[in-house]
């Protein structure tokens, strides 16, 4: 028999769960862009990390180009290499305001200020260098995103459509016209999903075509689009999430656990999801079980859970 506070414990684990990841069951979490490329080739070193890079070249900076220049600018890429979005955007803003008339510098701090959550920056950053460079493709869909994030969707979606009329087969502002539109008009999101995806084959892409299917009624379609997300990222966690939920929402309990069972297993949210699925599965031992391991695994990774778990 569980306590009355291990029952808590994992009411908690759970609730934060499913604010982490039901909330955003059809995407891949991360950045959903690419940050602003030059000329010049991507490093192995930064090829190898699997996240976008952007290459800084030595020449060609513009005004202000100096060496301690290049080198934050350097720095700000290696940052964002290693997922360290707020050094990032430290470093790129010393290169920016040291040559204030590179429009580059400029996108890399709206770029990396965006994934560091700090947006007023970033779109004051993709203003200047707007001011110098204004039919940028990468400035436009750049400050487009950051509206996005912040829901200022009118404004994005202003700013994509300039985007695209510049060039349309964009599979990136393709995508994010699309998850603009998810909401209040799916069938017109999907019209932008299938051009992206025509365009570029990518699973996030595919999740938001299952999200969009799902929204119009059409299971059939949004399984198909899930299962060519999954066979293209059959390892990642938020896939895998996602092919589950929509087991779970359609009763097909079993295999959404035996979607889930690969996830990493010293993951809490991931735990917490499994007890849910047992939970619905209707096999109690097994849920209470993967609560309280998910409970007591998820103050050492979870800030918000860590919050939670001071209150039982």
């Amino acid at each position: 028999m569980l306590s009355n506070r291990s029952w808590g414990i994992a009411c908690c684990v759970l609730l934060a769960s499913a604010a982490a990841g039901f909330a955003q069951t059809f995407e891949i979490n991360g950045p959903s862009s690419n940050p602003p490329t030059s000329q010049g080739k991507k490093s192995p070193r930064a090829a190898g990390k699997g996240r976008p890079s952007r290459p800084i070249s030595d020449s060609g900076m513009g005004w202000g180009s100096s060496i301690e220049v290049a080198r934050q600018a350097r720095a700000a890429q290696q940052a964002l290499d290693k997922g360290d979005f707020e050094r990032a955007a430290n470093f790129a803003e010393r290169a920016a305001k040291a040559a204030p008339q590179n429009a580059d510098f400029w996108f890399l701090l709206g770029y990396a200020a965006r994934l560091a959550g700090r947006y007023p920056t970033s779109i004051d950053a993709y203003n200047h260098g707007l001011q110098a460079r204004p039919s940028s493709i990468p400035g436009l869909s750049g400050l487009a995103q950051t509206y996005a994030k912040m829901g200022r969707n009118e404004e994005a979606k202003a700013l994509v459509e300039k985007a695209l009329a510049a060039n349309p087969r964009s599979a990136e502002d393709l995508r994010l016209a699309g998850e603009l539109l998810l909401l209040s008009d799916p069938k017109q999101s999907l019209t932008y999903f299938h051009r992206a995806e025509s365009e570029q084959s990518n699973p996030r892409t595919e999740l938001l075509m299952a999200r969009a299917y799902q929204r119009v009624g059409d299971r059939d379609q949004a399984k198909k689009w899930l299962e060519a997300a999954r066979s293209k990222a059959p390892h990642n966690p938020d896939v895998l999430r996602s092919v589950a939920a929509y087991y779970r929402e359609t009763g097909q309990y079993q295999l959404a656990l035996e979607t889930l069972k690969p996830l990493p297993a010293k993951d809490a949210n991931a735990m917490a999801e499994l007890a849910f699925t047992y939970q619905m599965a209707g096999e109690k031992k097994q849920a209470a079980q993967m609560y309280m391991r998910a409970a007591a695994m998820a103050e050492g990774q979870i800030p918000v859970i860590s919050g939670m778990l001071k209150l039982f």
